[in-house]
């Protein structure tokens, strides 16, 4: 990547998060501009159309947004109803005096699936061309600009728990969200936070590992152990290990059961992962203390009673999600095959919920139920193909052993990070955030991007770069 393509990526993620997850029109237009412009750079800077894996992911990618754009295309009212049956009774329930229009797509809100068929077209963009350009980006300096983001969020979030009324909660200090809502830093809800969190972390977690690997030196003892945190070695690792502990204890804090969950899978799969390549026992020792240290220290730093507390509350919170999912289900069979359209299932549950109605449920809380809603098998089909195009891209890069040692522990903390949030969709929606979704992209390029042969140079690898870990490639 460029200098100034990189500085825009740290731009995106940082607007991404910053302006509310990008979850208003003015903040997530901007962000998927910016994302598709680094991917299309991507994609022509590397000549990506000539790479047959990036090649099949973008078909597999093309063909999940060809599925979308086929919910919003104007049909005769008959075809669509036969296509759809459950279209009819819908608009009947859903409209006074309903009248059958001439035309009507099979999206039963046309309008909030072209907006999601438009970022899906910029995400998609930005995997493609950062999959294939992210080789050239210094690893260790692009980490570094996320642990930076990462305390900042952290930051703003500890000083509005500490200072903000919580019953009058504001952004900021000054922004009442627009749909209600339950801030923690800058974010909307604070299960969106958390999942920020959750994909950050194992980033941070796998760069401190592979310091630390780099500059350990074997102690005779444990005041030996001690002063070695005084030296210069030291102080290249101890840093990023203190800002994950800062970032754990900020995701604890937002009481975020899920997000808590959700980072203890990250980190579970980033020990396995781990343990496999380390032979020393003392070694894996030293890396489960270390983990154990963020997720324990982390939980303990932020108040374990409010954590008892929020977990010993999910009996009593699950009922509502529970029905949430069966109404979804009852969509899904009411339109098996080409779904509501993508972005409508808010829409649908002015029908469909069957909960009590203090409030409504705009979301599944279950990113695989709404899925299946929303776009039925013409979507659902496609997508399980990007997903085993995914799942089949990271396993070869962990076989192949082409890594440097600093790349290989980025590269599962980013598994890890994909792990954890996949564990946390089960019952939020964080990805539904676009300033999660550009975070979650990050991942999946560094999960499945190849690494850059060392006989191959880009104008900017030549550059030197800030933060820069001597010897870390032929250390580990």
């Amino acid at each position: 990547m460029t200098g100034s393509s990189e500085r825009l990526l740290i731009a995106a993620l940082a607007w991404g998060a910053l302006s509310f997850g990008a979850v208003y029109p003015w903040a997530y237009w901007p962000l998927a501009a910016a994302c598709a412009a680094i991917g299309v750079q991507g994609i022509v800077v590397t000549r990506g159309w000539t790479n047959d894996r990036l090649r099949k992911l973008a078909i597999g990618l093309g063909a999940v947004g060809l599925a979308i754009a086929l919910q919003t295309i104007d049909l005769p009212y008959g075809m669509t109803t036969r296509l759809s049956p459950g279209l009819a009774p819908f608009f009947r329930e859903y409209a006074f005096a309903y009248q059958p229009p001439a035309t009507h797509p099979l999206s039963i809100d046309p309008d909030a699936t072209l907006v999601v068929l438009g970022l899906f077209t910029a995400f998609s963009l930005f995997l493609v061309g950062l999959t294939a350009n992210i080789r050239y980006t210094p690893l260790n300096w692009l980490v570094y600009q996320i642990i930076g983001l990462g305390v900042a969020l952290s930051v703003i979030g500890v000083v509005q728990k500490a200072l903000i009324d919580p019953m009058q909660p504001l952004v900021y200090g000054f922004w009442k969200p627009l749909r209600g809502g339950n801030p923690f830093g800058p974010f909307i809800n604070r299960n969106h936070f958390a999942g920020w969190m959750i994909m950050a972390l194992p980033l941070v977690a796998g760069y401190s590992c592979a310091v630390l690997a780099a500059t350990w030196k074997p102690q005779p003892n444990f005041a030996a152990r001690l002063r070695w945190l005084t030296t210069v070695e030291a102080s290249q690792a101890v840093p990023p290990m203190f800002c994950a502990l800062l970032m754990g204890m900020a995701l604890a804090l937002t009481g975020s059961r899920s997000g808590v969950a959700g980072f203890a899978v990250a980190m579970l799969v980033f020990g396995f992962f781990a343990v496999r390549r380390l032979k020393e026992r003392r070694a894996r020792l030293l890396l489960g203390g270390y983990l154990l240290v963020i997720v324990v220290g982390a939980i303990a730093w932020a108040g374990t009673d409010m954590a008892l507390v929020r977990f010993m509350t999910a009996r009593s919170d699950s009922p509502g999600r529970l029905t949430a999912w069966r109404d979804a289900l009852h969509i899904f069979m009411d339109f098996p095959w080409f779904g509501i359209g993508l972005g409508t299932f808010g829409k649908a549950m002015l029908v469909y919920q069957s909960a009590s109605r203090p409030w409504m449920y705009a979301q599944a809380h279950n990113e695989y139920l709404q899925l299946l809603a929303e776009g039925g098998l013409l979507v659902l089909i496609p997508s399980l193909v990007v997903v085993s195009l995914v799942i089949g891209g990271i396993r070869r890069r962990l076989t192949t052993d082409a890594d440097q040692p600093l790349t290989w522990w980025i590269r599962i903390g980013a598994i890890a990070g994909l792990a954890g949030i996949a564990a946390q969709s089960a019952v939020e929606f964080s990805l539904q955030m676009p300033g999660n979704t550009a975070l979650f992209v990050l991942l999946l390029a560094l999960a499945m991007h190849r690494p850059r042969s060392q006989s191959r140079r880009s104008p900017s690898s030549a550059r030197v770069r800030p933060f820069s870990t001597h010897g870390l490639a032929h250390r580990i």
